[in-house]
């Protein structure tokens, strides 16, 4: 189907294949004529093959457009009220993901880059990087960035520069005498700790990449200028030493965890009945649906399958199944106008049928 702006939901009007000149006019004049007495739809003529000459020619006459050609009428992705679920970036943090999943009601995010679809995380991703149990190098692998941490543990930079990362060394917490903790702090570590100016000073000393100072202590003016000197990030956290040494892994970014390879992604121009058999044999709840350039519209699921809006259709100049548009069984005929003998078509629900003998449709429409 060529591609249509439209603001209303469409109906087509379309005769049959192989069309002659008296189903092309008549497509646009019923269009014509139901758009001027109704407003609730957008009334599109359609064709349903290609324009022959003759009628070219009385196009041509009368400075007429042809109508849009329908290949056929099966329900494709844009057919399925799609799931507007809003994309992340992969540096977003775990906690910052999950808040906005419990929040929206989502079980899956797209993860997105100017965009275009980069991988999705999914509750389950969550779940798994909270429950499983990493060293505790995990947080610099990831390349965690400190704008995370200060969200994640409510914090402030009081020396030091948030946009950077934290991305070498482990995390530690000091809660031994610093003559102990010299063995276990090593350049490059962040270490949790609390208000004992001894600890703060061997922590900066032994060349830790950052101090997280917890239940917001106060921090000395000496230990301050002292991190400075030693290029030495300082951040202060209202929340406990166990707190923060439980919540510091929910900062690491998504990008981490997200799944990127072998997604399955359908585009608006797939049909339904292709992506529900595709959907049967995946054990995942939601779907991204991009569309021709790659660029992410939204999420389906199973359950949207069940708002399918079939295509609706009004029926001129023929009431055959063998004539009918590609897929007609798929679509919902809301009217027929025609002057040829009862056809072969079934409709699921009554629908308004003119049928007269005359010597063509245009002549039924030029009358209503």
């Amino acid at each position: 189907m060529e591609n249509l702006e439209l603001t209303k939901r469409p109906v087509f009007i379309v005769g049959h294949k192989n069309p002659d000149t008296d189903s092309i006019c008549s497509a646009i004049a019923y269009a014509y004529l139901k758009n001027q007495c109704d407003d609730t739809c957008e009334y599109v003529p359609a064709r349903a093959g290609q324009v022959n000459q003759e009628t070219q020619y009385v196009l041509n006459a009368f400075h007429a457009d042809p109508p849009v050609y329908l290949h056929d009428v099966m329900t494709d992705v844009r057919d399925i009220d799609m799931n507007d679920v809003e994309g992340v970036t992969e540096d977003v943090s775990l906690k910052k993901a999950w808040h906005l999943m419990r929040d929206r009601g989502d079980v899956t995010v797209p993860v997105i880059n100017q965009e275009k679809l980069t991988g999705i995380i999914s509750l389950g991703d969550i779940a798994n990087a909270y429950m499983d149990v990493y060293d505790n190098g995990i947080l610099s692998r990831a390349r965690t960035s400190y704008k995370n941490i200060l969200e994640t543990i409510d914090a402030e930079m009081v020396v030091g520069d948030a946009s950077g990362y934290f991305e070498s060394g482990e995390v530690v917490i000091a809660t031994a005498n610093p003559d102990v903790l010299e063995d276990y702090i090593h350049p490059g570590d962040m270490v949790l700790l609390g208000n004992r100016y001894e600890t703060q000073l061997c922590a900066i000393e032994m060349g830790a990449a950052c101090v997280v100072i917890t239940m917001g202590a106060k921090i000395s003016k000496t230990i301050q200028i002292f991190a400075k000197e030693h290029n030495c990030i300082l951040i202060s956290t209202p929340y406990d030493t166990a707190t923060v040494a439980r919540l510091i892994n929910q900062s690491m970014p998504i990008g981490y965890f997200m799944r990127r390879d072998k997604l399955t992604t359908f585009k608006i121009t797939d049909k339904t009945e292709d992506i529900r058999a595709i959907m049967k044999k995946k054990r995942y709840h939601d779907f991204p649906v991009l569309d021709e350039e790659d660029r992410y519209v939204g999420m389906i699921s199973r359950r949207t399958l069940l708002n399918l809006r079939k295509k609706q259709l009004i029926l001129v100049d023929h009431n055959e199944h063998s004539q009918a548009v590609d897929g007609i069984d798929a679509a919902e005929i809301l009217e027929i106008i025609d002057h040829h003998r009862i056809g072969t078509l079934e409709t699921v629900s009554p629908v308004f049928f003119r049928n007269q003998p005359l010597g063509c449709t245009a002549t039924i429409i030029y009358q209503m």
